[in-house]
């Protein structure tokens, strides 16, 4: 067929469809996933190189759907406190510290931190540029969210976008993304500006939203301990200015959603958006139970991600998947992967792409050690964080593992 095709095969794999296939694999080509291969027999038949991983369990690769990978080096420097505006104001303080060189190394370690717990794609929030001058020596697949903000000062809107158009864009298409900060620190001037950025180049957009109930006193009312970060207050909603800004659909995903109302939770399921929970860091702040069914039931796509080290313990998805589980019990192993995979691949537009084992998605994938005597009994010692990564594969090569 091709010098360039080769088989994986393992002990078991899981289809998109949730079939497990024992002793099943994986046709790549170019990079590409052209079919899934449902027993030992079939892989034969291909002719095509043939890898044998052993009784593994073969993945697509997790997706990591909120990141700021140059936060890497704050693990247990920023202390969560009791409101979460004095939690921003040690972190930027800490962040004045370091340089670009530490920056851009902490943005390679984190990737690798990902990349070693087998997450092969992140949707990453670049608030200062240092991803992309790494970024060609990355293995991880990065969807790099560009950040812009202005403090809700329209004056400053201006500085804003200079310095977003001074980070220089992806030449991968396919992974540059926009991402207005949060409905607190983007002016209505900037809402407009990176609304039409947004749709001239039909570019996929993360949003910080309603992350603290503080926030909303601030946004609607003006009140708060917001009022010692920021000067004006819309007197609005957050999720009224992404309305209005037309940036509330299915190419957006707002990251955090914690103090969500049950009619925006209907407002963003008409609109197609995903929402993305970060169980580490909700553990983190010690915040109130983040109600996952509610989203879910009201038709939202729900994704994971990890957020940053200044605000969780580690960089590795499948201990959020465990943290997440361990919340909300009535999730199950089939369920709590797809929030990690597939779902999450949707939230940083990668839908089809990354997190499936669907013909013509890249071959992103990850084996881990097999802890049970089925798939089922294995996929639910994956998502409680019970097994070790053996291998990771980008585009069909192997790029982590023994």
């Amino acid at each position: 067929m091709s010098s360039r095709a080769l088989v994986l095969s393992a002990g078991h794999v899981l289809a998109p469809d949730g079939a497990w296939y024992r002793g099943g694999g994986v046709l790549v080509v170019g990079g590409r996933i052209q079919r899934l291969l449902a027993s030992p027999s079939a892989c034969a038949r291909t002719g095509e190189r043939l890898v044998d991983l052993g009784d593994g369990v073969l993945l697509p690769g997790f997706v990591d759907a909120h990141a700021h990978l140059d936060l890497s080096g704050f693990a247990g420097r920023v202390p969560g406190g009791n409101a979460f505006p004095d939690w921003i104001k040690k972190l930027l303080a800490v962040r004045a510290t370091l340089d670009e060189t530490a920056l851009a190394r902490a943005a390679r370690e984190g990737a690798d931190a990902l990349l070693a717990s087998g997450t092969t794609s992140v949707g990453d929030i670049d608030a200062s540029g240092r991803l992309a001058r790494v970024a060609g020596r990355l293995v991880l697949r990065v969807r790099r969210f560009r950040e812009a903000l202005d403090a809700g000062d329209s004056s400053r809107t201006e500085a804003a976008l200079s310095e977003l158009d001074a980070r220089a864009s992806s030449p991968r298409a396919w992974s540059e993304g926009l991402a207005p900060h949060a409905p607190y620190t983007v002016s209505d001037t900037l809402w407009s500006a990176l609304a039409r950025r947004a749709r001239a180049r039909r570019l996929p957009v993360a949003i910080h939203w309603a992350e603290t109930p503080e926030e909303r006193a601030w946004l609607e009312h003006g009140t708060g301990p917001f009022a010692t970060l920021l000067a004006r207050s819309p007197r609005r909603s957050g999720l009224a200015s992404i309305e209005s800004a037309g940036l509330l659909g299915p190419r957006t995903a707002l990251i955090h959603g914690n103090d969500a109302t049950a009619h925006e939770r209907a407002r963003i399921a008409a609109s197609g958006a995903s929402l993305v929970h970060c169980p580490g860091t909700h553990q983190f702040f010690a915040r109130p139970p983040f109600d996952a069914r509610a989203w879910v039931d009201a038709g939202v796509p729900l994704a994971l991600g990890t957020d940053s080290s200044a605000s969780n313990d580690d960089l590795d998805m499948a201990r959020e998947m465990a943290l997440f589980r361990g919340r909300n019990p009535d999730f199950g192993p089939e369920e709590t992967l797809a929030l990690a995979t597939s779902q999450a691949g949707r939230a940083i537009g990668l839908a089809g792409r990354v997190g499936t084992l669907a013909p013509g998605a890249f071959a992103d994938l990850a084996l881990h050690a097999a802890p049970g005597a089925s798939g089922p009994e294995c996929l639910d010692a994956i998502t409680l964080g019970r097994a070790r990564v053996v291998g990771v594969w980008i585009a069909g090569r192997r790029v982590a593992g023994t």
